[in-house]
């Protein structure tokens, strides 16, 4: 006898887990999202590295948070289609060392499969950072 299907996650359940992650996550700093989120399996391919399960993004999350606080991640276009969903964002944060405030953007598309992330690509404007900090005040 089959066992029953899991309901198939409709497109606006998929944005509402995108927008949980960044919410939860970056803005409440609530680290048990990546593991009740991200797939034992999953990937994150952030530019030219990617991120293995939740352990690798933890890890990557940590990095992170050593070097930049009071993050703001505010959502500007989310769309999901089928077991997508993207999000452009907007975040704001502030450099542990020299106290400056940092604006980027990017953007973060994920593929859901039974309520967890199973694969996700990101985009963020690192050169900005880069900018920022070496940016002298006039």
């Amino acid at each position: 006898m089959a066992s029953a299907s899991q309901p198939v996650p409709t497109p606006e359940q998929n944005k509402k887990l995108i927008l949980r992650w960044f919410e939860e996550l970056w803005n409440q700093g609530n680290r048990d999202v990546i593991t009740e989120l991200f797939d034992e399996k999953g990937i994150l391919h952030d530019g030219s590295s990617d991120i293995h399960g939740p352990q690798e993004f933890v890890a990557f999350y940590d990095n992170l948070q050593s070097q930049f606080s009071n993050f703001v991640i505010t959502p500007v276009v989310c769309i999901a289609e089928g077991t997508f969903a993207c999000l452009h964002w907007i975040a704001e944060f502030r450099h542990k060392d020299s106290s400056k405030p940092l604006r980027i953007t990017g953007t973060s598309i994920v593929r859901v499969q039974d309520g967890k992330f199973i694969e996700a690509w990101q985009n963020w404007d690192a050169a900005a950072v880069e900018v920022q900090l070496t940016a002298h005040s006039l």
